[in-house]
């Protein structure tokens, strides 16, 4: 056996030759060749390396006229993005196979700084309109937080940086979505090519602006894997609003919808599957005989050794929850990185509501709050009736927006350990119990071990025990 280490990211500012051209096409297409040639793959990198421009030929040939798009995710990105508005930032991360670390307000005071989107600076009235109710929020922010950090200083033993990120995790659910973020996005060429084509088919001059800048920042690197960005009709009409009725009935925080039926024996059968090698409808016949206590020593003799650093087996992805949960913008923020689970989204809508922080109504400004809501909402009723493709801008982390989240088991569990661990952000960790309670009254069999990472050991013990 032989290991190579062919390439990895690196800073570009470090490179002093400037006049050779550092592109990862050629080690995606001498990968490329790997299934056709007889030659090893560090001499097939080699004579990659020799001719540029014939590599990015054998690219095109291969990634768009013979279909092997994978080809293309061998080409890697890593981009500083700086200055986007944390609106925005919802689109950029619907990109299933990428990483993100964006600038959290849980943990860094906000200074103001905001993005006006350029579609309404020409119009006097609505740019004067909406900078008025930014300096609102904004300055609320800034009265919430110093208030905050008293109220925590007087009721908790938190030392001086925690007491600070608890004011600012609350503070900052009166910002708009405008605010400005910056984040770190790595990426592979063929996911890229698909996020510019979905920003190019945005309505908003701000996704188009982000969407000429990534583009630029690649086109004369790697030209031969990233060439068809232009968004078809299809693409445009993703993302046409449609006007529908209003609901008539109250809308709960979050709701299971459809699940597997069967979901323990379902689990339980796959994991006798491998494990025996039968067929697997026959294994479930055997499964739905079994008492209770059995299956559930079949769980616990599976999950024996596992630790809360170890993923559950993909076994447990053969059972799917479909939940709709309506969740506030900061909520949402936290969800949307779960990428391997489905995650479909309405618009904001302050019909939906708006989340106000228990600790603003111990501070007795839930007033205050509801007056920043109320201008927010107006302003963003008067953007809906001219420029609607801007209205949410204006609205704040606290409001709301409907998602329908579908996941197997196996996500459910890494979910879990993330977000109702007691280090979770409070909305997002309230939302994790409500989703895994719901799990646990269909499957109570296959959740046993779902929890946050600081009750892993309990639970544990408390299984280990019985």
């Amino acid at each position: 056996m032989k290991v190579i280490l062919a390439g990895y990211n690196f800073d570009v500012s470090q490179i002093s030759n400037k006049e050779i051209l550092y592109t990862p096409e050629t080690i995606s297409a001498a990968y490329a060749r790997i299934s056709r040639s007889k030659k090893s793959v560090d001499e097939l990198r080699a004579d990659a390396l020799e001719d540029v421009e014939k590599a990015r030929h054998s690219n095109k040939n291969i990634v768009f006229e013979m279909g092997h798009s994978s080809v293309a995710e061998h080409a890697v990105f890593n981009f500083d993005i700086i200055g986007i508005s944390r609106y925005l930032t919802e689109f950029v991360q619907q990109t299933r196979l990428a990483s993100f670390t964006e600038k959290s307000q849980r943990y860094v005071t906000v200074d103001g700084d905001y993005v006006i989107p350029e579609e309404i600076k020409n119009d006097r009235d609505l740019f004067k309109e909406f900078k008025k109710t930014i300096n609102t929020q904004n300055e609320t922010y800034s009265l919430l937080f110093k208030e905050l950090q008293t109220y925590f200083l007087q009721t908790t033993d938190l030392v001086p940086r925690e007491r600070e990120g608890k004011a600012k995790e609350d503070a900052r659910y009166v910002l708009s979505m405008a605010t400005q973020t910056q984040m770190g996005m790595t990426i592979n060429a063929r996911s890229l090519e698909r996020l510019l084509r979905r920003l190019y088919a945005l309505p908003l001059f701000e996704a188009k602006q982000l969407a000429d800048s990534l583009q630029g920042s690649v086109e004369k690197i790697t030209p031969s894997l990233i060439r068809y960005i232009e968004p078809s009709t299809y693409d445009m009409r993703r993302y046409r609003k449609e006007v529908l009725s209003e609901s008539e009935n109250a809308i709960p925080r979050c709701k299971l919808i459809m699940y597997s039926k069967n979901s323990d024996e379902r689990i339980i059968a796959a994991l006798l599957f491998r494990s025996t090698g039968n067929d697997f409808d026959t294994v479930m016949k055997d499964v739905k005989r079994m008492n209770n206590r059995d299956k559930e020593e079949i769980v616990k003799r599976f999950l024996n050794d596992i630790t809360c650093h170890d993923s559950f087996p993909r076994e447990f992805e053969v059972s799917d929850f479909l939940y709709q949960v309506n969740i506030s913008a900061s909520c949402f923020a936290q969800l949307k990185r779960h990428r391997l689970a489905t995650i479909i989204t309405t618009d904001y809508d302050s019909l939906f509501g708006y989340t106000i922080p228990q600790s603003i109504k111990n501070i007795m400004k839930q007033d205050r709050f509801k007056q920043v809501m109320k201008e927010s909402e107006k302003t963003n009723h008067v953007l809906a009736t001219c420029m609607p493709e801007v209205k949410n801008y204006i609205l704040t982390n606290a409001h709301h927006k409907l998602v329908l989240f579908k996941s197997n088991m196996r996500e459910l569990c890494h979910f879990a350990r993330l977000r109702q661990d007691i280090h979770a952000q409070w909305d997002i960790r309230d939302l994790a119990d409500k989703i895994i309670d719901q799990a646990r009254n269909v499957a109570p069999l296959t959740t046993l071990l779902i929890c946050g990472k600081d009750q892993f050991p309990v639970y544990k013990e408390k299984i280990d025990q019985e």
